[in-house]
C-alpha cells in the first residue's frame, strides 16, 4: 500500500511513454548490480555511491540488491526525495524531481527486461497514490484555492491506462499525510488536525472526525477506510500500548509508551512501529475490526524506523541503512544491509 508522511515531501507527475534504459552487471558510477529480479518481492530507492538506485528486496532470503541505476541529470532536484510506488496492476513507477518548474522525470521498472523504461511527465512535485482503477496525484503544499478562496491543495485523478486526467479535486490546506489501498478507489488525506476521505470515482471529499486532543501522526487507508494514528505521549516508556477504536466513518489508533514512526495496513490488520525510547522498536499488529492485539515483536537496537511492511515472509522494518525481517509468530528477527541509504520505500 502506498503512503506518505511529512518526512517524505510530495512530488509525483503524469506520464506517457518514451525511451528505454538498460542495466548491466556494473552500472553507472561503478555501482555493482545484482540479478535477483525474480526473487525481489518489493522495490525501494536508495542512494548508492552517490547515485539514485532501484534496490530489490528479497524477504525470503533476507537480501537487498542494487538492480538498476536511475539516470542522473544536471537539473535533478536533490532537495526532494524521489519516489517509487506499485500500481494496482503490478507496475512499479519511480519519479525523480527536477529543479525549477520542470516536470518530474518518471520511469517504469520492467521486471521482464530488467530495465527502466523512460516515461514523459507533465506535472511536477506530486506524489502518486494508487487506487483500484484510478490513481491520485497529490500536491502537498497549497497550489490552488477553494470556492471560498481559501488555500487548497490539488489532487489530480487519472486513468492509469492512458494517464488522462478525469478530474481535479481541491483539499483544504496542506496535505502532510496520505494513504491509499490498491483494493479501493478511495484514498485518505490529511495533516496533524484534519483528515479527509476522497472518492476518486465520484470526486466526493468527505471530512473525517478526528478525536479531540489527538495529534494525527500517521494515516492508513485499508479498503478506503481511514485509520488515524496518534500518540498520547511523545516519550517512550519501554512498552508500547496501542488502542484501536473503530467507527463507521473512521478507525482511530491511540498509541502510548512510544513514538509512532511507521504504520501499515494489511487489509485485515494494522501494523504500528513505535520507538520505545530505550533504543528499540516495537511492532504491534492489531485486528482492524476488533482492535485485538494479534502479534507483537521487539526489534532490538532500532531506535527509529522509516517504514514497516507486511510480506509473506514476515514483517519488514526499514531504517536508513538496514532492513529487519521479523517473524510475527515467534518474534525472531534477521537484519540485512541495504546497499546504500534509503530514499523511498
Amino acid at each position: 500500500m502506498a503512503r506518505f508522511t511529512t518526512r517524505r515531501p510530495l512530488f509525483l507527475s503524469a506520464l506517457a511513454a518514451t525511451a528505454v534504459l538498460t542495466t548491466a552487471c556494473s552500472g553507472p558510477g561503478g555501482v555493482d548490480l545484482g540479478k535477483d529480479w525474480k526473487g525481489s518481492k518489493t522495490f525501494v530507492l536508495a542512494k548508492v555511491d552517490g547515485l539514485v538506485t532501484v534496490v530489490g528486496i528479497n524477504p525470503d532470503k533476507a537480501r537487498a540488491e542494487s538492480l538498476a541505476v536511475v539516470p542522473q541529470q544536471a537539473d535533478d532536484d536533490d532537495s526532494v526525495s524521489p519516489q517509487i510506488v506499485e500500481l494496482a496492476d503490478g507496475r512499479w513507477l519511480l519519479t525523480v524531481p527536477r529543479k525549477g518548474n520542470k516536470p518530474d522525470r518518471r520511469y517504469e521498472v520492467s521486471r521482464k527486461d530488467h530495465v527502466l523504461d523512460g516515461l514523459t511527465a507533465d506535472e511536477r512535485l506530486r506524489r502518486l497514490l494508487p487506487g483500484k482503477t484510478l490513481v491520485a496525484e497529490v500536491a502537498g503544499l497549497p497550489d490552488t484555492k477553494s470556492a471560498q478562496q481559501a488555500a487548497a491543495s490539488s489532487v489530480l485523478v487519472k486513468d492509469p491506462a492512458h494517464w488522462t486526467t478525469e478530474r481535479e479535486l481541491k483539499i483544504p490546506g496542506t496535505i502532510g499525510l496520505a494513504a491509499s489501498d490498491p483494493a479501493a478507489d478511495r484514498i485518505c488525506l490529511g495533516n496533524d488536525s484534519k483528515v479527509f476521505a476522497v472518492d476518486l470515482t465520484s470526486g466526493e471529499v468527505t471530512p473525517v472526525p478526528v478525536p479531540s486532543g489527538l495529534d494525527v501522526e500517521n494515516l492508513a487507508c485499508p479498503a478506503g477506510h481511514p485509520v488515524i494514528v496518534g500518540g498520547t505521549s511523545s516519550s517512550g516508556s519501554g512498552t508500547v500500548k496501542a488502542t484501536l477504536t473503530r467507527a463507521a466513518a473512521e478507525t482511530t489508533v491511540s498509541v502510548s509508551g512510544g513514538r509512532v514512526d511507521a504504520v501499515a495496513a494489511t487489509g485485515s490488520s494494522v501494523l504500528i512501529a513505535a520507538a520505545t525510547g530505550s533504543g528499540d522498536t516495537e511492532i504491534v499488529e492489531l485486528d482492524a475490526t476488533t482492535g485485538k492485539e494479534l502479534h507483537r515483536a521487539r526489534v532490538k537496537g532500532v531506535a527509529a524506523s522509516l517504514d514497516v511492511a507486511a510480506t509473506s515472509a514476515g514483517w519488514l522494518l526499514y531504517t536508513e541503512k538496514t532492513v529487519t525481517r521479523v517473524d510475527p509468530t515467534t518474534g525472531r528477527t534477521r537484519e540485512f544491509d541495504l546497499p546504500g541509504t534509503l530514499l523511498d520505500s
